[in-house]
């Protein structure tokens, strides 16, 4: 009798489980009315399907709220609006003008493309206008564009999307138990051509905890990943970085136990940052980022707690600090492993708008490996080990840029001479 029951039980849970198509109105039909109707009905214990060999017209934001038990299948293709001010007026009348097009949020959520179909599970922002219309109009990056997703969920899933020239922000992740793989982000542009160019075209903003991210593609013109405020064990592993500003952490309090690993980095203005901004207050513990593969990065270990944004500072210096200012306190970061070449030829990207630029760094040579950008005593647990990072000719050293200042514990633990200058390893 038991054994009948729970093949009863079982039976009962795969009747209740439901697979809904999205339906399609055709070319020039937005499909969100009859998205929106679909998510009304089968927001728990369902598959959402958006079907293979089509195209899906999402022409206005959609949100999947409180979902429970639910798989987005996207085995077709999503596009958004190709109308600037169209999408600009949604923003616009947003709350703050900060807007997702996508937001997702629930418990047991699987976000999933098409693993099988090469030409399937695309999603076009249609980005590369908007990026053309700023280097003519809006050197930065155009005023009201919408975020792509925003993703909150508990004990969820991302996987095998491809996000085809992002207009800005790409994901911003929240929530626990998270496993996002196999995603491919390109909003690549042509590194020869750097004045048309991807700004904040962030990957990943992550702010959650217990985070595994692996297998995923990054090509964009800001941070591959960015590990916020709120961020507990979260690893960030097998990783491809390209043309942005690297595996970061980008915030100033309540983070700890960030793992970047087995990270290759290529032509990016920074390969591994942290950054975080004068006169923030908090800590910051146990981040390590290890087995980076470095290809042609102007920083490809950076740490400041003085991040200048040229957008809010314009008309000032960077590193120019008074007395008084204060600075995130980190504790337990290393950096073991890093292989590569640092780009001495052609530094720099198409970030730069402002004079002086926002990553310059006063007295810094063509060859900066390691520097590190902090106010006095706000450092301690600091390690840099197993570095070999060579100019792009092979010959020469990579320079470090370091104060004694900066560590509240001493520099023994750096593992390397803490000086402006050549590059010297210690013993550990």
């Amino acid at each position: 009798m038991l054994f009948l029951s729970t093949l009863a039980a079982l039976a009962a849970a795969a009747a209740a489980y439901q697979t809904c198509v999205v339906p399609h109105g055709g070319a020039g039909i937005d499909d969100t009315i009859a998205l929106n109707q679909t998510i009304a009905n089968c927001s728990s214990d369902s598959q959402i399907l958006f079907q293979e060999g089509t195209t899906y017209n999402i022409g206005s934001p959609v949100t999947f709220r409180n979902l429970t038990n639910i798989e987005i299948a996207i085995r077709g293709n999503l596009a958004l609006p190709t109308s600037i001010p169209y999408v600009q007026a949604f923003v616009n009348a947003s709350a703050g003008q900060r807007l997702d097009w996508f937001t997702i949020s629930g418990h047991n959520v699987t976000l999933t493309g098409n693993q099988n179909n090469p030409d399937g599970g695309y999603i076009d922002p249609f980005g590369e206008p908007w990026w053309i219309a700023s280097q003519l109009t809006e050197p930065g990056g155009l005023a009201l564009r919408p975020h792509f997703m925003g993703f909150s969920a508990n004990n969820s899933e991302v996987a095998y999307l491809k996000i085809r020239k992002p207009i800005g922000w790409v994901f911003s992740m929240s929530g626990s138990n998270l496993h996002i793989h196999d995603v491919d982000i390109d909003a690549s542009y042509d590194l020869n051509n750097p004045s048309l160019f991807p700004f904040n075209t962030d990957g990943y903003d992550v702010s959650g905890v217990n985070i595994l991210m692996e297998n995923n593609h990054i090509f964009n013109g800001d941070d591959c990943v960015a590990v916020n405020n709120g961020a507990h064990n979260v690893t960030i592993r097998n990783m491809i970085c390209e043309g942005g500003h690297g595996a970061s952490l980008s915030g100033t309090d309540n983070i700890a136990n960030i793992h970047f690993d087995n990270i290759t980095s290529r032509n990016s203005l920074y390969a591994t940052r942290f950054k975080s901004s004068l006169n923030s207050t908090g800590n910051v513990y146990n981040v390590t980022w290890s087995n980076i593969y470095v290809l042609n990065a102007t920083f490809p270990i950076f740490a400041t707690s003085a991040y200048f944004d040229q957008n809010t500072n314009r008309g000032l210096t960077p590193g120019n600090f008074g007395a008084g200012t204060k600075a995130t306190n980190i504790t337990n970061f290393s950096w073991i492993n890093v292989t590569g070449t640092i780009n001495d030829m052609y530094p720099g990207d198409g970030s730069c708008i402002t004079v002086p630029c926002w990553y310059s760094i006063p007295g810094i040579t063509n060859t900066p490996g390691i520097p590190f950008q902090m106010l006095p005593g706000s450092a301690q647990g600091i390690q840099v080990k197993n570095v070999n990072l060579l100019p792009i000719d092979g010959k020469g050293a990579p320079n470090t840029f370091c104060n004694s200042t900066y560590f509240s514990d001493g520099t023994a633990n750096l593992v390397f001479e803490c000086t402006n200058g050549p590059y010297v390893a210690t013993s550990s």
